[in-house]
Formats: structure tokens, sequence, C-alpha cells
């Protein structure tokens, strides 16, 4: 066997025991008053670096099918799971992530607090490219500006990039300032964003960060919120982000907590009566799971939108074949189960009258 492969395994079991908390201070009175590291990037760059290579690296070389909503997952859920050992994390993004801040971590350690903020940061960023209408529109751009992506990649990515800018209004310079191709470790320079030529040039940190830039005028604010705090977001302003709220529940679907999804619409009806997208939303959650109840949201959604004048007519038609389709599909499923029971009673009778038949002999 070879010495240097066993040290690895040996190295990778030890990673796994150990704990990001146990790399984190206890927080101060003076740290819990910083509101981001804005400004201060350059600071906390050995942290950030770590993680945008990781994503990067992931990307390019391991995963080319990961979304940002799979690297926003893996960074709440390493947010919030800090103080359980990296062998915690079973999703291979999360774990190269999570192992790749032990050294950084060892040789300077964060305030607890701190460590949120960095990660904090970084969905701020993927958020930023939101933008891009495209669900890797981070994980493209991290990838190429750390210099993985070939030169025939390269071509066609600024291709796409600067087509789709273009149609967006974002000027030139800019265009330019996102393409510049840098090393991880000069990915957070303070000009980087929103110094003269970036994307969010003439932006100050309260604009940004500020007590009044919450999620209804920055709707960055939205995905760093756990489950509660978008429950109760929803609650209030939701009839104004559908998108927001199909997110919501979309998500819950793909966790499978359609107990949250029962609750969140039983409240959401009553205090936003006539809100006809939610049962559309709620229906098309349970598409996989429960076709039959999705097909009953369906016809709420019909129903509620029979006399509205926002619900245009060709797309009521357009509801209705397709609750058309999943009926026949549950049609069929139902006449498949009642023949399968058919011939399995069947098979029974043989088998008690051959039963019966060895008795008498």
């Amino acid at each position: 066997m070879n010495p240097n492969t066993n040290s690895g395994e040996n190295n990778e079991l030890v990673e796994d025991k150990l704990f990001l908390s146990e790399f984190l201070v206890p927080d101060t009175p003076e740290i819990k008053e910083i509101k981001s590291i804005y400004m201060n990037e350059y600071e906390y760059s050995e942290y950030l670096s770590e993680i945008e290579f990781s994503i990067a690296d992931y990307y390019y070389n391991k995963n080319r099918k990961v979304t940002d909503k799979d690297v926003i997952r893996a960074l709440k859920n390493i947010k919030e799971n800090r103080d359980k050992p990296i062998s915690f994390f079973e999703k291979p993004l999360e774990k190269e992530i999570a192992k790749s801040l032990v050294e950084p971590l060892e040789e300077n350690p964060l305030f607890d607090y701190e460590f949120t903020l960095v990660i904090d940061y970084v969905l701020w960023v993927i958020d930023n490219r939101s933008w891009l209408e495209d669900k890797q529109a981070y994980v493209k751009w991290i990838a190429y500006v750390l210099g993985f992506f070939s030169d025939e990649e390269e071509k066609k990515y600024e291709r796409q990039f600067k087509k789709f800018a273009r149609k967006m209004g974002v000027s030139g310079a800019q265009v330019d300032t996102l393409l510049m191709k840098r090393d991880a470790e000069d990915m957070f320079d303070e000009d980087d964003i929103f110094g003269e030529g970036g994307l969010l040039e003439g932006l100050s940190p309260e604009d940004v960060f500020g007590e009044s830039r919450t999620a209804d005028d920055l709707e960055t604010g939205f995905f760093l919120m756990n489950d509660d705090e978008k429950f109760d977001f929803l609650m209030d302003k939701g009839p104004d982000y559908v998108e927001l709220v199909q997110d919501y529940v979309m998500e819950l679907a793909e966790k499978e907590e359609f107990e949250k999804i029962q609750d969140f619409y039983k409240k959401f009806s009553e205090k936003h009566k006539g809100f006809f997208p939610l049962h559309f939303i709620v229906g098309s959650a349970y598409l996989n799971s429960d076709p039959a109840l999705a097909v009953s949201y369906f016809e709420k959604t019909l129903k509620a939108t029979e006399d509205s004048e926002e619900f245009p007519p060709e797309m009521g038609g357009e509801l209705e074949k397709y609750m058309d389709i999943l009926t026949k599909l549950l049609l069929e499923e139902a006449t498949e189960k009642v023949e399968e029971k058919a011939v399995e009673s069947k098979k029974n009778q043989k088998n008690q009258k051959s039963g019966k038949k060895s008795l008498k002999k």
C-alpha cells in the first residue's frame, strides 16, 4: 500500500471529526455591531477565497449540473450547523467548502458572528448574479473569473454574458469589470463590485446592508432568511412577490415538508383571500407526490379566476388542458391498480383451490 495514500485517508478521517466552531471565538458586544464585511473584504479574503475556489472547483471538475440554489443551500447549512462535525455534512459540496475553511480558521480564528457574516457575504454575491436569469449564473461566473474554463469555454461564456448584459442595459465598463479574471485571493477587492465601473457603482454600504434595506426593496435578503422568517415575510408581503411565494413552497416540497406547505396555505389564504396564484403554486408542489391533490388545487385556481380580469382566458384554457392530462393519468393509474388487484385475486383463488385439492388427496 502506498504510505502517502494511507496518510491522505487518515487526514480525511481527522478532518471529518473536526467542528468549524472549534476555530470560532465567542462574540463580543463590539463585534456584534458589525453589519457586514463590506469595505473590509480584504481582511476576510483568505476565507472568502477558499469558499469561492471550492465552489468553482466543484462545479467545473465534479458536477456541471450544480445550481446556484444548491450552493445557497450548502452555505446556509454550513452556517446553521457550524457546531456539527464535518462528517455531518452529507453533500459533497458542503463537505468541500467546510473542509476548505479548516486551515484558514485554524491559522486565524474568527469570531462566531464574523463567520456568519463571511457566509452571508458570499450568499449576497451569489444573489447579485441573479439578474443573469440563469440557474447557474454564479457558478459559471466564478468558474470563469477564477480561470477554470478552457479558451473555447471562455469565449462562449463571454459571448453569452455580453449578449444578455446588453439586453439588460449593463454598460460596457461594468461588463468588462465583471468579466475581469483574477486569482481567488484577489476576488474581494473593495473596488471590484462597488468601485468605478463596478456593477453596483454609486451604492454605499448603507444602501446595500443598512437596516432600511430589507427584502421588501432588495430581494437579496429573502434567501438569507430561515424558514420561519420567510414565512413571516410572505405572510406580510407575499402578494407583491409571487415568485418568492413559489420559491418558498417549492423548496418545502423538495424537502417533503408538506405539513408546512399546508400550514402556509391555510394561513396565507385566510389573510390574503382571492390570491389565486397560491392554489396553482401549491398544486404544482404536489404534482409528483399526490397528483389527485394537485388536480384539486388546480380546480380551485380555475374557480377563483372565473371572474378575474387579471387571469387571461387563454391561460385558463391551458390550465384546463393540464388538468385533463393529469386526470387521465390518474384514471389510467387507478385502472391499472384495479386490474392488478383482479389478477392478484384470481391468483389467490387458484392457490386456495389447489390447496383444497391437496388436502383431499
